[in-house]
């Protein structure tokens, strides 16, 4: 029987291999799927209830990101959640623009499947990579 923290490794891993569907099998019939942010800023921002929406939520993910680096760089197994650190640099089709952002996934597993993700990421890195917010000023640029 595999550990929470092992089943979110191997959903990581999954998408690593561009494996959606194997991630979808693992994830409740009503899974809640968050990204945390203004949807007006970052474009994929927004709460997804189901699978539907959850494989368009990839779908539109590599239509509009192609990931240079993607590195989940440590788990913390809370019992029903496993919270991982990680940090990633992608490039968004709108711009070109490189976005280099650290994030916190946090899951809720039951029964062995995935019934919540909420992903916390730099939302401003993420607006401004995409084009959707400016930032100006001498020497500025998102962190």
């Amino acid at each position: 029987m595999q550990t929470n923290v092992e089943l979110v490794q191997m959903l990581y891993k999954a998408f690593l291999d561009h494996r959606i569907d194997t991630i979808l099998e693992h994830c409740s019939d009503t899974i809640t799927w968050d990204c945390v942010g203004n949807p007006a800023w970052v474009p994929l921002a927004g709460t997804r209830s189901g699978k539907d929406p959850v494989r368009r939520f990839f779908e539109e993910l590599a239509r509009g990101y192609t990931f240079e680096e993607f590195s989940p760089d440590s788990f913390h197994d809370a019992g029903d959640h496993v919270f991982c650190f990680g940090h990633s640099r992608s490039r968004a089709a709108a711009t070109g623009q490189a976005i280099d952002d650290r994030f916190l996934h946090a899951f809720r597993i039951e029964n062995g499947k995935v019934a919540a993700f909420t992903d916390f990421m730099d939302t401003a890195a993420v607006a401004v990579g995409s084009g959707t917010l400016r930032v100006t000023g001498e020497g500025a640029k998102a962190a």
